[in-house]
């Protein structure tokens, strides 16, 4: 209701100076915690710790099972079974994907459509969830397919949100169309900071312009 809280996740592993785990989000008023270990009648994934006065709503268990809302257990039973199948997000814990389930958004691409344009600001990070798509980077000579996304869990349009730079490429539905989620950029920081440091290394192997020339 009032105040914010900062959320740390301790992973099995991992040496850290800080007993909880690294601090991954700071939530303020209206966000919503405590509710996954309810969910799933699990342990604890995250340490919430006040980081200014607070004045919060609290349910038991048992009220806030009666009011659990069937949109919100569609959402996280319709990505959630596969976000944790994609080897990006194979080491982000149950608390983070149930984040990322909870704020992906839904969209479908008509065959050749484009999802996102070279040159543009980016602001979505995406992830194919069926069909397919190809990458294309304009230079002197033209127009170059780079890359194709052919698999159920492939994602682009992290470099842009990780340099801040414009859009490298443009990418394409295929022929048949495509159907993504996708993560704004502000949640793209707060819930996949975690492997943003993954995000950049693979970044530097994207293929360039030049590889395709001649």
């Amino acid at each position: 209701e009032e105040g914010s809280v900062d959320v740390f996740v301790k992973r099995p592993g991992v040496d850290t100076s800080e007993p909880r785990g690294p601090k991954v989000v700071t939530l303020g008023s209206g966000a919503l915690f405590g509710e996954l270990a309810l969910l799933y009648n699990a342990p604890r994934a995250a340490t919430v710790v006040a980081a200014s006065n607070v004045k919060a709503f609290v349910l038991n268990a048992i009220d806030f099972k009666m009011l659990q809302v069937q949109s919100s257990q569609a959402q996280y039973a319709q990505y959630e079974g596969w976000l944790k199948e994609v080897d990006i997000l194979k080491t982000l814990n149950h608390y983070e994907l149930s984040r990322l389930a909870d704020i992906l958004e839904s969209a479908s691409f008509k065959g050749s459509e484009e999802i996102v344009k070279q040159g543009e600001a980016g602001d979505k990070f995406y992830i194919l969830e069926d069909g397919t798509a190809a990458a294309f980077i304009s230079g002197d000579d033209g127009e170059k397919q780079v890359l194709k996304y052919e698999s159920k869990g492939s994602y682009f349009g992290e470099i842009a949100l990780l340099t801040e730079a414009p859009r490298k490429a443009t990418v394409r539905a295929g022929a048949s169309g495509c159907n993504v989620v996708s993560v704004s950029k502000d949640d793209f920081s707060a819930v996949l900071g975690p492997i943003a440091d993954i995000l950049k290394k693979h970044a530097d192997q994207y293929p360039q312009y030049a590889d395709f020339l001649g």
